[in-house]
């Protein structure tokens, strides 16, 4: 999505002087008051926090070929979003994401007294925002919109503030000595307000104070009936680094699966209780580029399949000097994306393991991306397949033939859950189902280790 960053903003000045008017109104009033609260909750030290996902699709009533496309096709899209990013990375304000259709949405409360929201999480973008009054354009949502003017715990975030200032993921500017940002999105979904501080209060009772934070009073696009997104990429203002330790882990139950899976914050981030597991550990890589910071690269060198390491060059994973390439872990894409030169290799690997000729695709899933499955309609087993694993630098995350392919039974399809990309790897959320993921941003290492997500 092409955009002038000097120019956006600026074009909405009578919005942004309306707004401005109307804050420094509010702020005459809660300015001591909001003071002498900022000052108890300076540090936003986290004893730790247990919080459940809802997926997206949970409570529709959906077939098992439904709820595959429909995945498929929200991870097809996603991709095309980070694919357009690459291509024009001048062109784009704020990290990239596929905002109106990702895959885990969170339920929390803001401000003082306490305000139910609900957003979708996003390990690709890092500003964290919902939508505010007063709402001059705004979208619908499930719950009040929240305003700062009845929270005695928000702050507005003034301009000499380092969250005010270019060296973020967001595009900045000051109205009114209010830092005002404006987020843009590769579904064209973009939020404009100002930044503020708040507290965040979690289902387990737990709270964060101090939390910088969006409050958009100018929305587009879609939000998956939520409130806003919560950043969990690697930048400054997203909520992992705003953290006190700076380190989160998750567990993804199955798509089929009715139990909820749980994100854990801050001190219950920890492994240290998977007894007996064997716990692998890789480093977290930083992409050369501002435009792409937010992202987890990980050093993805080779994939093996039934003990065979692949031929495929270990240059075709390596993130380059210039930012392109690279494998980065995330949340919101349901299929794993492999550059295309290793896809092709893994692909005619997994079509020799089969022994048989590929299924030609249903009409269902020909817009999702996916394009190796295989028909066993009526059959009453499936082949047994080789172990497929991921050589990453330091540790092996090895898949069983259902962490790879998946069984649509509806239509008798066994469809692998990994496809092709024209550029960077995206190593995505079915491949991390039933697995203890932590992201340890102090130590700049990514830990897993098997686990049935389903009994947390």
């Amino acid at each position: 999505m092409a955009m002038d960053r000097s120019t956006t903003l600026y074009s909405r000045k009578t919005s942004i002087s309306l707004l401005a008017s109307i804050e420094a109104a509010m702020a005459n009033v809660l300015f001591f008051f909001v003071a002498f609260v900022v000052l108890l909750f300076l540090d936003p030290h986290v004893e730790g926090s247990r919080l459940s996902l809802t997926h997206v699709d949970s409570a529709a009533q959906l077939t098992s070929a439904e709820r595959f496309r429909r995945a498929a096709r929200r991870s097809h899209s996603r991709r095309q979003a980070f694919e357009g990013k690459w291509s024009s990375p001048s062109t784009v304000v704020a990290v990239v994401d596929y905002a109106g259709d990702t895959e885990y949405v969170i339920d929390f409360g803001i401000g003082s007294p306490v305000l139910p929201a609900t957003a979708i999480l996003d390990t690709g973008s890092d500003l964290i925002w919902t939508q505010c009054v007063p709402c001059l354009d705004c979208l619908s949502q499930p719950s009040p919109y929240y305003d700062p003017s009845k929270s005695y715990t928000f702050s507005p975030v003034p301009c000499s503030s380092p969250f005010c200032s270019n060296r973020t993921s967001i595009d900045n500017d000051c109205g009114g000595d209010r830092c005002l940002y404006l987020a843009s999105y590769g579904d064209g979904s973009e939020s404009i307000g100002f930044l503020g501080t708040e507290t965040f209060i979690f289902g387990d009772g737990s709270s964060i104070a101090g939390v910088t934070f969006g409050c958009g009073f100018q929305n587009n696009g879609s939000l998956s009936n939520s409130t806003g997104i919560v950043g969990m990429g690697r930048g400054p203002l997203s909520l992992p680094s705003q953290l006190n330790p700076r380190k989160f882990w998750y567990c993804l139950t199955p798509l089929d699966s009715s139990a909820a899976s749980h994100l854990f914050l801050g001190s219950t981030a920890s492994l240290g209780g998977n007894r007996g597991a064997l716990i692998g550990s890789t480093p977290l890589i930083s992409s050369p580029l501002t435009y792409f910071s937010t992202f987890y690269y990980l050093s993805l060198l080779g994939i093996s399949l039934g003990g065979n390491r692949l031929p495929i060059p270990a240059s075709v994973f390596q993130l380059k000097p210039d930012g392109s390439g690279g494998t980065f872990i995330d949340s919101g894409t349901f299929l794993t994306s492999l550059n295309q030169a290793g896809y092709d290799i893994l692909r005619e690997e997994i079509i020799k393991q089969v022994r048989k000729p590929a299924a030609e695709l249903p009409e269902v899933i020909r817009d999702t991306g996916v394009d190796l499955c295989f028909s066993f309609h009526g059959a009453s087993w499936l082949p047994p397949m080789p172990e497929l694993v991921f050589h990453f630098e330091g540790a092996d995350m090895r898949f069983p033939r259902d962490k790879y392919m998946a069984y649509v039974d509806d239509l008798g399809l066994l469809c692998s859950v990994i496809v092709g990309t024209q550029d960077s790897s995206i190593f995505g959320n079915y491949q991390q189902q039933n697995m203890h993921i932590l992201f340890d941003l102090e130590a700049d290492v990514l830990s897993f280790v098997p686990a049935n997500c389903n009994q947390l």
